[in-house]
């Protein structure tokens, strides 16, 4: 590699954007194995901590190409940071709720997911872009589940169904904010680390989900006329949000700040980030 190709491998750019990445793959991962034990059969007890199991892989390859380049470790990249240092998008660490709820995020998630890796194969940074690759032949696994089980309770009993539909609306614009812009995100892509901007991939992701949902008869139409009231894409299950690790600040505040991809996280993450990182705090200098 050359000089110039390793200076922009570690770049501010790159730092911030790979970080979010593996952020987001990490926090839905661990709310993902949260079913482990508690979903409502033994297949899908196995499959969510399979997809859990991959999700906090993936986390763990994004975080060791930064350190890699960084000469920094892994492990204190994924859990030695405080709450307010993680850039993952809020919709991930949203508490799971019900079945659902679980599912909208599942189908939302897995689908923003898929356009962003499309996208990060063509990025200038090759390693980035090899990783991704590789990333996404496991991906297309969670997605097939994904639309398996949206198809499926879509077409199924009328309980069930609004469930879901309800689930769906409430979640929808959460999971649009995947597509919140990266800190330096300029600088991301004056470099050709990310061939296509946010907005611009947050545009493909509702185009293609309300199509599927209109196919499936869903409130697509509700989500749409949304659209211009969702701005900041600020959202939580309990509608309190946490700017920067300050309880105090106001939901207003915080929404008019930004949210995840700024270190603006919901309560819910409070007690996600103690379980996530307890161990690594309390055994200095371990490794496992």
């Amino acid at each position: 590699m050359s000089a110039g190709a390793e200076t922009q491998s570690v770049s501010k750019a790159f730092v911030s954007v790979v970080t979010a990445l593996g952020d987001d793959e990490l926090i839905i991962g661990h709310r993902h194995s949260e079913w482990t034990g508690f979903a409502p059969h033994i297949e899908e007890d196995v499959a969510f901590s399979s997809i859990a199991q991959d999700e906090i892989g993936h986390a763990a390859a994004y975080y060791s190409l930064i350190a890699r380049l960084t000469e920094d470790d892994a492990d204190r990249i994924a859990l030695g940071r405080s709450r307010a240092e993680y850039r993952h998008a809020i919709v991930c660490e949203m508490a799971n709720g019900d079945w659902a709820r679980t599912l909208a995020r599942h189908w939302l998630y897995d689908h923003a997911d898929a356009i962003r890796l499309e996208s990060l194969e063509d990025s200038s940074n090759k390693g980035l872009a090899q990783l991704v690759a590789k990333i996404r032949r496991e991906e297309r696994y969670h997605l097939i589940h994904a639309d398996t089980w949206i198809s499926r309770v879509a077409h199924g009993p009328v309980e069930g169904r609004s469930k879901l539909t309800h689930a769906v609306t409430e979640m929808f614009w959460s999971a649009a904010a995947l597509f919140e812009p990266f800190e330096d995100e300029d600088l991301a892509g004056a470099e050709d680390l990310l061939p296509v901007t946010s907005p611009k991939l947050q545009e493909r992701f509702v185009a293609q989900t309300t199509a599927t949902l209109d196919e499936l008869g869903m409130p697509a139409s509700v989500i749409r006329t949304g659209a211009d009231e969702t701005a900041e894409f600020v959202a939580s299950s309990s509608g309190d949000l946490i700017a920067s690790g300050n309880d105090s600040d106001s939901g207003a505040s915080a929404a008019a700040s930004g949210g995840g991809r700024k270190g603006r996280h919901t309560s819910d993450f409070e007690s996600l980030w103690d379980d996530l990182t307890y161990t690594y705090r309390n055994n200095p200098g371990a490794t496992w």
